[in-house]
């Protein structure tokens, strides 16, 4: 899981820094920085699996665009640091078990617009990427102090630059490994060091590199959600769940019983039907002639529907409970605006929902699981116990050399009873929030 994020030069982040939760719900208006948040976190997740050029297409805006605009022009420079909890032990994508010594681990990672002498930009290359367990002393992350967590500081930094600043070093730190660390030009490095890790050989940046991959965006696509599915599709749940139906089948074959002939699928129903109380039943079924996976939803009065006419929000809220149950949830994931489609007075019981998910921090045995949401409702925002919220806001700077006008996002934490604030960056009282959702201006 995520434990922490800093940001600088990215879009409308400078200087940011944001400790998470398990349950993070970041609470803001529009346009106050919250979808930026979550890009910057596929960003980071993209350039484990690609290189930057690549990773900026799949974002909004053109790559050049990406870099903070201030005053003084566009920023050349970007950096990420993610401070992150790894799971113990795991298995890599050929089969091979390995473990994790150390925990817990802090990334960071820059990379620069290089300009040609046109001014023309003329690529984005890696400058700076460093990797290193954090000891138990420097863990901020109060809330993991009650989790067995296996801290070793004393390992020496898995990527790091060299001396001469032309170089990443990667160290080998498997089973018998202590070889030399294998070098990676910096002159123009067009992919993280990261991203070349593909086995256990390298057991943390291998499961550094698999967590940041597996971050999940949920972006349900209600018309994709609909279809049928081919038996050989991805089981896992996609972004825009268009592949819900054979993710439902696989949960109904991996969790049935004789007692319980739909498995964890009467589990989904029963969640749901607290959400929408007119749903009575989920099922899965298998066109053999097809070789396709269907369901439907029974409701009261004795009514069937197929997936093809239940409703987007019906469909949204069926895919997010369909990750929630799922015995394999692992990792984070980003969900944005968890209101959409949903009665108001039901949204206490979905945010509890949410928070049971990752209720595994008091056992240890229960793989590691964190949400994070994106709203601007009021009510969810009353919902949430204070640990687990952030606001987001927008600061308008102007620079006292050329009277520019800029604009940054600050998110807090750190929600207090008491209006004596000792540092209004940093903390903030629920009524200031409820205010900031009230106001109709985007800038603080």
């Amino acid at each position: 899981m995520l434990t922490r994020i800093e940001i600088d030069g990215f879009k409308s982040f400078e200087n940011f820094g944001l400790d998470l939760q398990p349950l993070t719900a970041v609470v803001g208006p529009n346009a106050s920085g919250k979808s930026n948040l979550f890009d910057a976190l596929r960003f980071v997740s993209l350039l484990s699996q690609t290189d930057a050029r690549s990773a900026m297409v799949d974002l909004r805006g053109q790559p050049e665009e990406l870099f903070r605009r201030t005053p003084a022009g566009i920023t050349d420079c970007m950096t990420f640091a993610l401070e992150v909890l790894l799971d113990r032990d795991g298995v890599d994508a050929f089969g091979t078990a390995y473990q994790t010594p150390a925990q817990r681990l802090r990334y960071e990672i820059s990379l620069q617009l290089v300009r040609g002498s046109d001014g023309v930009p003329r690529g984005i290359y890696v400058r700076h990427e460093t990797c290193r367990p954090i000891s138990r002393a420097e863990d901020r992350a109060t809330y993991l102090k009650g989790r067995k967590i296996n801290y070793n500081s004393r390992i020496a930094p898995f990527i790091k630059v060299d001396d001469t600043q032309d170089a990443i070093l990667v160290r080998q730190d498997g089973r018998q490994k202590h070889g030399r660390p294998m070098r990676l030009s910096l002159r123009e490095a067009s992919r993280s060091a990261l991203s070349t890790i593909t086995t256990s050989e390298f057991p943390h940046l291998y499961a550094l590199r698999n967590f940041l991959q597996n971050i999940r965006f949920l972006e349900i696509n209600p018309r994709s959600a609909r279809d049928a599915n081919d038996r050989l599709v991805d089981r896992e749940l996609r972004s825009d769940a268009s592949n819900l139906s054979a993710v439902l089948a696989r949960l109904k074959e991996e969790t049935q019983e004789p007692a319980r002939p739909n498995g964890v699928l009467s589990d989904i129903a029963a969640d749901l039907s607290s959400l929408i109380p007119s749903v009575r039943e989920l099922s899965v079924s298998e066109d053999s002639a097809r070789r396709q996976y269907a369901f439907r939803l029974g409701f009261s009065g004795d009514m069937d529907f197929s997936s093809r006419v239940i409703s987007d929000g019906t469909l949204r809220l069926l895919a997010l409970l369909t990750v929630l149950n799922d015995t394999d949830r692992r990792g984070t994931l980003c969900f944005e605006e968890p209101e959409n489609g949903i009665h108001e007075g039901r949204l206490p019981l979905l945010v509890e929902f949410l928070r049971s998910a990752t209720g595994y921090i008091s056992d240890p045995d229960v793989p590691l699981f964190q949400v994070l949401l994106n709203t601007h409702s009021p009510k969810v925002m009353e919902s949430l116990h204070d640990s687990e919220i952030v606001m987001a806001d927008s600061v308008a700077e102007v620079d006292a050399a050329s009277g520019k006008r800029s604009v940054r996002t600050r998110m807090r934490s750190g929600v207090t009873p008491s209006p004596d604030l000792f540092d209004p960056e940093k903390h903030l009282t629920r009524s200031e929030i409820e205010r900031v959702l009230q106001n109709v201006t985007d800038a603080a």
